[in-house]
């Protein structure tokens, strides 16, 4: 009969002791980062929203630089060198809108993105179709899933029309992205 009175090994406990340390404590420090980082984001980023007749403006101050964001019901295409496809209406399941990143001075360039979407009964053909004609310098991106892109980049921005089926119909949606005087 052997004895029980045989030493035990003691690093067996050891190891598992010090992995479940070691686990322990990149759990509270993953918790306490969290925190700060919680903590430093509610001291230093502020957030305000205005309501207008058009639309809602959201304006968002970091450290790095600000955000201005605009729901508008009056984005003009137009302006931005894109005609609306005749007949077209504005999207009623979206809403237009613009985006506007200014970081700190010295940190990188603004950025702004302004954009809406249309829905006309013709088909997507037809729909390309004119604007091909309309804008003829423009490269066609044909896309997955069926949506096809106009596009062009020229003096620091870049425009865009995408075509899209959508009930029988098109979804056209427009969009620059550029530094802000560009849009």
């Amino acid at each position: 009969m052997e004895s029980s009175n045989q030493p035990r090994n003691p690093r067996r406990g050891g190891i598992l002791g010090t992995l479940l340390a070691i686990v322990g404590t990149v759990v509270v420090l993953c918790v306490v980062g969290s925190v700060l980082t919680g903590l430093y984001i509610a001291r230093n980023v502020h957030v305000s929203s205005t309501d207008r007749e058009k639309g809602a403006d959201v304006n968002i101050q970091t450290p790095v630089g600000s955000m201005h964001l605009r729901a508008r019901e009056d984005v003009d295409p137009g302006k931005l060198g894109v005609p609306v496809y005749p007949g077209a209406r504005r999207d009623k399941d979206s809403a237009s809108a613009s985006f506007e990143w200014n970081p700190n001075e010295g940190e990188g360039k603004n950025v702004s993105v302004v954009g809406g979407s249309y829905f006309s009964e013709d088909r997507p053909s037809k729909v390309l179709e004119y604007y091909k004609g309309q804008l003829p310098s423009w490269i066609v991106v044909t896309e997955k899933h069926g949506e096809t892109r106009l596009e062009l980049k020229e003096g620091g921005y870049k425009r865009i029309v995408a075509i899209a089926e959508k009930d029988g119909g098109s979804r056209i949606g427009i969009a620059a992205v550029g530094e802000p005087g560009s849009n």
